[in-house]
């Protein structure tokens, strides 16, 4: 007995002084939660407002190429010397003038010859007739006689082609772009010397539209903005490819507009509708949030009595259908009425209170 009471006394000790101090921490704890309790539960500062309803036509942007229905690269078929370049860069030509000859006096030369070989045999060809009227001559030898002229006329129309190909004239009026050749310069066969452009307003669009983005008829109309975004104006499509590339599974499309300032073969973006019109409704972009399971924004819903801020925010799923850096479009099933976060809204989570700095109708 006297061996286990040292035992007992040391362990209703231990007891004694674990229950002190279970007592203690728990008076600490206590004392914390309710000083924290103590605290006003946070919230965050947004701006709000009403949603609001527009009908919205999907649209994709598409890179089209500037056309003038009236552009030709001016180039000689044959080569030669330059003989005559009587309109400079920028001029304005009329059609039919000459823009570019080619040395010519040889041919000029041959073509004399041969017409002075076909007024003898013409002149010839006269006397023989009348002598076979007297039976003077043969009929064969008449008959050499027109064969000659018909080899000589043919000849003067080769020599003709030839002296054309070597005179350039404007096939439309229309100005004169830049050119370094001068007189006496050798031009190569096919040698391109300037562009030659027409003064028409009108302007061809031509892009390529990928299969099934959408339908293009002939008579839709379509959006032309520079590559900065900037609005030119409309264009009405003229011609739809019956066809589709098999290699990039696209069909070519050409659009017509007037009135709009574009160089030939400058780039231009083309906007066409990609889908139907639908009702949608619109915020600005920074009401828009993301998490792993999609879009959403939050809607301020009054708190309860006694809350210390007066509305609470609750995410709202939408469906997002085009953004921009200004403004989202989405679709959703929402109060029409109640009040969406704007800015600040990335500072909101599920439940939080929240106070209106500023919002908007």
């Amino acid at each position: 007995m006297r061996k286990i009471l040292p035992w007992l006394i040391t362990l209703v000790g231990c007891v004694l002084v674990t229950g002190a101090l279970a007592a203690v921490k728990y008076q600490q704890i206590t004392a914390a939660i309710a000083f924290g309790a103590s605290f006003p539960e946070t919230y965050e500062v947004v701006s709000a407002r009403k949603v609001s309803a527009m009908t919205h036509t999907p649209v994709r942007r598409l890179g089209g190429t500037i056309r003038r229905p009236e552009f030709v690269k001016i180039s000689s078929e044959v080569g030669g010397r330059i003989v005559s370049l009587p309109y400079s860069a920028g001029a304005v030509v009329e059609k039919g003038d000459a823009i570019l000859k080619l040395f010519s006096a040889d041919l000029a030369a041959q073509k004399e010859a041969l017409k002075a070989d076909r007024n003898l045999v013409i002149t010839q060809l006269g006397r023989s007739r009348a002598l076979k009227e007297q039976a003077l001559i043969a009929q064969g030898d008449i008959d050499v006689q027109e064969a000659r002229l018909i080899a000589l006329n043919a000849q003067i129309k080769a020599i003709d082609a030839q002296l054309t190909r070597l005179t350039i004239r404007a096939p439309f009026t229309g100005r004169m772009g830049i050119y370094t050749h001068v007189v006496g310069d050798m031009l190569d066969s096919g040698e391109v010397v300037a562009a030659f452009t027409g003064l028409g307003d009108e302007r061809w669009i031509d892009f390529k539209v990928p299969q099934g983005l959408t339908k293009i008829s002939v008579g839709d109309e379509a959006s032309l903005y520079d590559l900065d975004g900037t609005f030119l104006g409309t264009a009405n499509i003229i011609v739809v490819s019956d066809s589709i590339d098999a290699d990039t599974r696209t069909f070519d499309v050409r659009a017509i507009t007037k009135g709009v300032d574009l160089k030939h073969g400058e780039l231009v973006q083309v906007e066409v509708a990609s889908g139907s019109s639908l009702v949608v409704y619109k915020l600005p972009s920074s009401s828009v949030r993301w998490d792993t399971y999609g879009t959403y924004i939050f809607q301020l819903i009054e708190a309860e009595p006694g809350a210390q801020r007066p509305y609470r925010a609750e995410i709202q799923r939408i469906d997002l259908v085009d953004e921009t850096a200004s403004a989202a479009l989405f679709t959703a099933t929402l109060d029409e009425t109640g009040l969406y976060a704007t800015t600040g809204s990335f500072k909101l989570k599920k439940g939080i209170l929240a106070q209106l700095g500023d919002w908007k109708n």
